[in-house]
């Protein structure tokens, strides 16, 4: 079972979008998925509620749900789940090494402004600690901007892999968190769903998911509640 810890010290990163995003990604491409709901907003717990699709299924853990994450990830594991992502608070550095203790892989968002970066730099030094794989991800990027390849090039000196394909900041991201969809979902042909299947897919090679990407229609089907463990 691949468990992808999202990962920020700093907020606004974009942690539950891009966890949402790439765990309805992975499940298109034919993965059983879960997310795990570990921040006390709640937001994926939240998107889950107004989604019409049973899958992917949320489950939330401390302190977002009552249930400690060993035995959520175990009961994800029984149930036979290729892929947990799951989300984290920001500035829980307690929070955030359970986690890594736990993942397989991280994936460290982050924006490419100065004060972005320089803020991911206890993740890294987190994520150095524990051993754990990991990647970073340039997210809510400028369109036209060349800030996005320097914020790039500064980030080579964290010692990770950056992540080739970047996502950039479009209002089709947040639009479609409104009825608990994806971008792949609301817009498949457009430019942000283009971007999120490929990093997904870049990603999934530093994960060693052998999966074949596969087309797979994901068709609403009777609403499921948020399945709290």
């Amino acid at each position: 079972m691949h468990t992808i810890a999202l990962l920020a010290q700093k907020g606004g990163t974009g942690k539950t979008t891009l966890a949402l995003h790439f765990a309805v990604e992975a499940m298109r491409q034919g993965a059983r998925v879960a997310i795990v709901d570990a921040d006390i907003q709640q937001s994926a717990t939240k998107w889950a509620s107004r989604r019409d699709a049973a899958e992917p299924i949320v489950v939330k853990t401390i302190p977002a749900g009552d249930v400690p994450l060993p035995d959520v990830l175990s009961l994800c594991r029984e149930d036979s789940r290729s892929h947990v992502f799951i989300d984290t608070m920001p500035r829980v550095e307690n929070q955030a090494l359970e986690v890594m203790k736990l993942a397989t892989f991280a994936v460290l968002p982050t924006a490419p402004s100065p004060v972005d970066i320089e803020a991911l730099e206890p993740t890294v030094a987190l994520v150095s600690r524990v051993g754990i794989p990991a990647c970073i991800v340039l997210n809510n990027c400028r369109p036209g901007s060349n800030v996005n390849n320097q914020a790039a090039r500064v980030l080579e000196g964290y010692g990770l892999p950056i992540c080739p394909v970047h996502i950039f900041r479009r209002a089709v991201m947040a639009d479609a968190f409104t009825d608990g969809r994806a971008v792949i979902e609301l817009e498949p042909e457009g430019k942000a769903a283009w971007e999120v299947a490929r990093a997904w897919r870049w990603i999934s090679e530093q994960i060693g998911d052998e999966r074949k990407p596969q087309r797979r229609n994901i068709k609403a089907s009777q609403r499921r509640d948020t399945v709290t463990l």
